[in-house]
């Protein structure tokens, strides 16, 4: 296509010709044959077919969490000469490159002329300030002429893209030996257990289960002796996101989405089992953390209202967890999870609206992701909570 400069030219072709018909100057009929010449030579050079361009990308890394840094390497190839085409090899002319980065746009580049065979690179930041999947190309090249008369777009085949997860903090996951508020729970749930995992043994006293009686050992000693089992701990772990968009603004459910990913993580991470629930979404198994972050890129609000199905298992599965974030501890997704958990399990509410924990349950109010670390953290490591 004609650039201004071209268009310029070309009228100026024109206005030579006539100008030489009512004068009757042979010099003007020249001046506009010439250029017409130039702008038909440089509309024959950039519509010259272009050698064959194979294009590969290379994010570093592929998955990021927001905020963190990351690139894309493009690979340029010029494959003219070689394949099942049996093309001849040819120089490719000099070239601008556009790559479309994400919606909001792209990287633009220079490509120097390069031989059949050779292989170019370059790079360019991806921007992850948001989660979601931010998706690469395809690779626009621009020609043009020597005097840029005329230019010439052309779409190379191939695109990619890189995931931004949420962004996520570290929170200690809760065991029986931890000495905040929920630690003290948890002990307390689990002496009312019979725990499987022999610990000791000791004299019997008045209340002990008849059944824990270690009838060889009281006949050797003569007194009767017990066994005691080892306290089972938290052993699951159910994250429930709530969706509903009632429940948030833009920037609260950004910070649930965090939320969950944070909490995930940390169970994954201890080895419980994990599970991610949500509207239409039960996340479990062995890679269940990876998977959830993948999910969580992309979610968004919705209008269903999350199901906690309670997975207690049998007596011998342990302790459980059920940590449901949403937007306010009186939201309708908290009144339902009060209601599905299971005998063995305690539920902890992460309101990222704010809460002022004032009823006694274990509710975080978390109005940023450093409030949910400071807060999570001191439920679990021997702090009250403070009221928000």
């Amino acid at each position: 296509m004609l650039t201004r400069h071209g268009w310029a030219t070309l009228v100026a072709a024109g206005s030579a010709v006539i100008v030489g018909r009512m004068f009757g100057l042979l010099e003007m009929y020249v001046l506009g044959a010439g250029l017409f010449a130039v702008v038909l030579a440089a509309a024959l050079i950039v519509n010259r077919q272009l050698p064959n361009l194979q294009v590969r990308r290379v994010a570093h890394p592929d998955t990021v969490a927001v905020h963190e840094p990351a690139r894309v390497d493009l690979h340029v190839t010029n494959v003219s000469g070689s394949g099942p085409a049996l093309t001849a090899p040819r120089r490719t002319p000099r070239l601008r490159l556009w790559e479309p980065v994400g919606d909001k746009g792209g990287a633009p580049m220079q490509l120097a002329p390069m031989r059949s065979g050779e292989t170019v690179t370059a790079a360019y930041r991806v921007p992850s300030s948001m989660r979601g999947i931010v998706r690469t190309g395809p690779l626009r090249t621009e020609r043009s002429d020597p005097l840029g008369l005329c230019r010439r777009v052309t779409w190379l085949p191939g695109t990619g893209e890189l995931l931004v997860v949420p962004e996520w903090v570290a929170l200690q996951f809760p065991t029986l030996s931890s000495s905040g508020r929920l630690g003290e729970h948890l002990r307390m749930r689990a002496m009312g257990r019979t725990g499987t995992e022999f610990h000791s043994q000791r004299e019997y006293v008045p209340g002990d289960d008849l059944r824990q009686i270690n009838w060889k050992s009281s006949a050797r000693t003569g007194t009767l002796i017990v066994r005691e089992a080892a306290l089972e701990g938290v052993h699951r772990c159910t994250v429930a996101l709530d969706t509903h968009r009632d429940s948030y603004d833009e920037e609260s459910f950004e910070r649930a989405v965090s939320a969950a990913a944070s909490v995930v993580s940390a169970s994954a991470a201890a080895g419980a089992k994990t599970r991610l629930v949500a509207p239409g979404l039960d996340v479990r198994g062995n890679d269940v953390a990876h998977e959830s972050l993948r999910w969580l890129a992309t979610v968004q609000v919705g209008d269903e209202i999350v199901e906690h199905a309670s997975a207690a298992g049998t007596h011998s599965d342990g302790l459980g967890l059920v940590v449901l974030i949403t937007g306010t501890a009186n939201s309708a997704a908290h009144r339902r999870a009060r209601g599905a958990c299971g005998p063995d399990e305690s539920l902890v509410i992460i309101a990222v609206g704010g809460s002022n924990g004032s009823d006694g349950r274990f509710v975080i109010g978390a109005t940023s992701l450093g409030q949910l670390e400071d807060r999570w953290n001191r439920l679990i490591g021997g702090h009250s909570m403070v009221p928000v």
